[in-house]
């Protein structure tokens, strides 16, 4: 009994200094991002078809200063860096990504080497997928 109660503490305190470190890092990307300059990053945020309001409330979701688009891509058999792929990217899957709820399950199967069988259950990107897949059949 003792010894479950230890563990459930420990993965408790481990949990709490991830959500910290998370909270610290997507700050800290956030201020590096606006340090850039307003012009520079509305730019960016018009390529991602983000208003500033969307771009700081997904700044505060689980893992938002991670890029988990592209591991995902790769575990599905996507080669992120194909003609097709980036158009889809700038198409909208990386601010579909970047404003998924679903980022901390994303996170933990790209660690646990899984999302691949699981995606499609609750991946907003999976259609995306399944077409960039397609056509990398033909």
């Amino acid at each position: 009994m003792a010894r479950n109660l230890t563990s459930k503490t420990v993965e408790a305190w481990r949990f709490a200094i991830s959500f910290l470190v998370d909270r610290e890092r997507s700050n800290a990307a956030r201020r590096e991002f606006w340090a850039q300059g307003s012009d520079k990053c509305a730019g960016i945020l018009n390529d991602l078809g983000l208003t500033r309001t969307e771009f700081d409330d997904a700044m505060r979701l689980p893992y938002a200063s991670e890029d988990l688009l592209t591991p995902a891509m790769r575990s599905v058999g996507i080669d992120p860096d194909s003609f097709q792929t980036l158009e889809a990217v700038r198409g909208g899957m990386s601010r579909t990504c970047m404003t998924c709820p679903h980022r901390r399950q994303c996170r933990g199967l790209l660690a646990a080497f899984d999302f691949e069988n699981h995606y499609q259950d609750f991946c907003p990107n999976s259609p995306g997928f399944a077409k960039l897949l397609e056509q990398g059949r033909t």
